[in-house]
């Protein structure tokens, strides 16, 4: 008896082990497809609006925001890589191009922002 239960016992702790337990998935926010037309004001009023802004071209962070630093309109048009983030909570980016750009469902009044001020058409509907 006491052999079965240990070989039950044994079975129980390899399934365990061997079979992880199933994360949840992933779900990424919306993201807003925009044309942008001027996009250093665009990435300046996002910095202007993220409690804690982070900036990341081509997967470098970028700290200098001011017109002699990368953040212009000649230094992001190149650019493959460009996200914007509050810390570690996505705002707006693009990858390859900037008419590729994206900004989050959550900061809708940014889009909103920037279209008003004509520095951006937005595309389509969030998906």
């Amino acid at each position: 008896m006491f052999r079965i239960f240990l070989i039950a016992a044994l079975l129980a702790f390899v399934l365990i082990s061997w079979f992880p337990y199933r994360k949840a998935p992933r779900t990424r926010e919306k993201w807003i497809p925009v044309r942008p037309k001027n996009y250093r004001r665009i990435a300046l009023y996002a910095i202007e609006h993220a409690a804690n802004p982070v900036v990341l071209m081509n997967r470098r962070e970028v700290n200098d925001f001011s017109e002699s630093g990368p953040l212009t309109q000649k230094g992001i048009r190149p650019c493959l890589d460009f996200e914007i983030r509050d810390g570690t909570v996505p705002i707006l980016g693009f990858h390859d191009h900037p008419d590729q750009m994206w900004i989050v469902e959550s900061r809708r009044e940014v889009a909103d922002h920037c279209a008003a001020q004509g520095w951006l058409k937005i595309q389509g509907r969030a998906s």
